[in-house]
């Protein structure tokens, strides 16, 4: 279905190859994933096989794709789309309808779908994204996970025979993920419909895909079944790739020899949590029936910091507080009744599904939206009567994209630009403007848009930090981000923290919620369902089941293995108590 041969792409006014020589093909009713970090090459790639490379980017263009037989270079990127449906990484920019339904009757209509089809294409696309209430919505009033949707929605609709999806799952929540590519895998499996997808999430790729491209700097450094790919997991690793937790506690098994004879080498190579859990299982299964009995007597293993519950009553270092508060877009994805107290220095992440209320919830804490009842209190001060502005030099907030804060021509100005926003002294700026990029390590003359989005996400952070902050607000921060990228940022935000700044994050990863917040809270339609120390609500099975959230994937192994693993969250923590199981033998 796609031939690519000796494929090497340059950008116009590029100095580096994009894409270097890949050689490849791909059968009909393939599912095949593309991995690789930020600037490797995935959307790149995408581009080449919808056609919009050579039609829309131009550049250095060498080799040849052919999909169906017929080379992209000679078809009009616009026929080509009636075959190859795409799935762009900015969902914003796929966007042009007013309502959901104009969205997706733009594509019908401007493909020349029959009319008797039309209506029967726009039902079954929202039915099967499980999206059929919002087709009367405004897209203005959508999360940004229901826009990608819609936009999902739109492209169903037209029937295509191959997808190209470009991190199609980037701002979904874990559940909504997995429906995603549970669909992908009935369209490939149902209808022999060939997908290609570039995902940062690899713990997907590895439960649903069947094949797996591996790019570093435009190179193609693996390409073959997903089993045999991960057999290269070091490799896969220092090209900045993370692989899924139950392939790195299988890998310190096998260094501490702890794998059962069977499953070593590439016997070791497990897609997701139950095969983890059968491989674990097969390592302490001789134990005997007093071991298992002391091992379930065990206290959970928590950590001591999270033996502690949220007082909602302690006011004296309370930073921002929620009293009673709702809000509603036009009497549509409204947040009611929110009651939460944050205290000075303290790591909250909020969590949720997608339109549950989370970046609604963000916006509240700075003024960005007013309540329509009750109050909210940043360091005892009412956003309602305050300006943003004023706020602003208290709380500093990065916004799920950031392009939406970028607005200068160079590295150096955009910082500067932030600082003087802000009213900081001038004689103050070029001392905080030097210090901070030295702090990134960053070009100070880069233009910005040329940066990659994680750099880009990188700058924006930067930029609060120069303010010094003493709230900072994070909507999505490692959305778009490669491993690398993401633990960069997140390290410098648990060092703010640790240096006393407080944080709030809407975040969807739950390994990243478990490696870096304190406390967390979790939101459902508009209300908090519960709130509480990190991994108390993680080991929530009903609360997490009810706000459609999955557990991190260790965790997930330890539930598969029951009693005597209650309270293990990762991989070092399950390894321990393996070697305990052991040592009571």
């Amino acid at each position: 279905m796609i031939q690519i041969q000796e494929l090497t792409f340059k950008y116009t006014g590029s100095k580096h190859n994009a894409l270097e020589n890949i050689t490849l093909e791909i059968e009909k009713g393939e599912f095949v994933g593309i991995i690789g970090e930020s600037g490797a090459g995935k959307t790149t790639l995408c581009n080449c096989i919808n056609g919009l490379i050579p039609h829309h980017y131009t550049g250095d263009f060498y080799g040849s794709v052919k999909v169906d037989g017929e080379d992209t270079f000679d078809v009009d990127a616009g026929k080509l789309a009636l075959k190859v449906g795409s799935v762009f990484q900015d969902i914003e920019s796929q966007l042009t309808g007013y309502f959901v339904e104009d969205e997706i009757l733009f594509g019908l209509e401007n493909f020349g779908i029959p009319a008797d089809q039309i209506e029967k294409r726009i039902a079954s696309a929202l039915e099967t994204l499980g999206i059929s209430e919002l087709r009367h919505r405004e897209i203005s009033t959508l999360s940004g996970g229901q826009k990608q949707k819609v936009v999902f929605a739109a492209i169903l609709a037209l029937e295509p025979q191959i997808l190209v999806l470009d991190e199609p799952t980037g701002e979904l929540d874990p559940a909504s993920s997995v429906q995603i590519f549970a669909l992908l895998k009935k369209l490939n499996e149902e209808k022999g419909i060939t997908i290609v997808i570039a995902e940062q999430k690899i713990m997907l790729l590895c439960e649903f895909v069947k094949k797996l491209i591996v790019l570093e700097k435009g190179t193609c450094v693996h390409y073959g079944e997903i089993r045999s790919t991960l057999t290269h997991q070091k490799e896969m690793e220092e090209a900045g790739i993370n692989c899924p937790r139950v392939l790195t506690l299988t890998g310190k098994m096998e260094k501490e020899n702890l794998l059962p004879a069977d499953c070593t080498g590439e016997g070791r190579i497990c897609l997701n949590a139950n095969e983890a859990a059968e491989i674990v299982k097969k390592a302490t299964m001789s134990l005997s029936g007093s071991t298992r009995q002391s091992l379930t007597k065990r206290d959970p293993r928590v950590k001591p910091e999270d033996d502690t519950t949220i007082s909602g009553n302690d006011t004296k270092d309370t930073v921002l507080s929620f009293q009673n508060v709702s809000f509603s877009y036009n009497e549509t994805a409204n947040v009611k009744n929110l009651n939460v107290n944050i205290h000075k220095g303290d790591f909250t992440a909020i969590i949720g599904s997608n339109g549950a209320g989370k970046s609604t919830f963000s916006k509240l804490c700075n003024g960005l939206l007013k309540p329509s009842a009750g109050d909210v209190l940043v360091l005892d001060k009412n956003t309602k009567k305050e300006k943003v502005s004023n706020l602003a030099k208290h709380i500093g907030f990065l916004f799920q994209n950031p392009d939406r804060q970028i607005c200068c021509g160079t590295v150096r100005e955009e910082i500067a630009f932030s600082l003087r926003n802000n009213k900081v002294p001038e004689s103050e700026i070029k001392t905080r403007v030097e210090n901070t990029i030295k702090e990134f390590g960053f070009n100070p003359d880069t233009e910005p848009f040329n940066m990659s989005r994680g750099q880009r996400q990188r700058l924006c952070l930067a930029c609060l930090i120069a303010l010094n902050p003493e709230i900072l607000i994070l909507d999505e921060p490692t959305t778009g981000l490669d491993y690398r990228e993401c633990m960069e940022v997140m390290n410098k935000i648990r060092q703010l923290n640790e240096n006393g700044t407080t944080v709030i994050m809407v975040c969807h990863d739950m390994e990243v919620v478990l490696d870096f917040a304190k406390k967390i809270i979790v939101m459902n339609r508009g209300e908090i369902l519960g709130e509480g120390p990190a991994r108390k609500v993680l080991a929530d099975d009903t609360l997490l089941n009810k706000a459609r959230l999955l557990p991190p994937q260790i965790a997930q192994v330890a539930k598969l293995l029951g009693p005597g693993f209650e309270g293990i969250f990762t991989d070092d923590e399950l390894i321990a108590r393996i070697k305990e199981t052991k040592e009571t033998k």
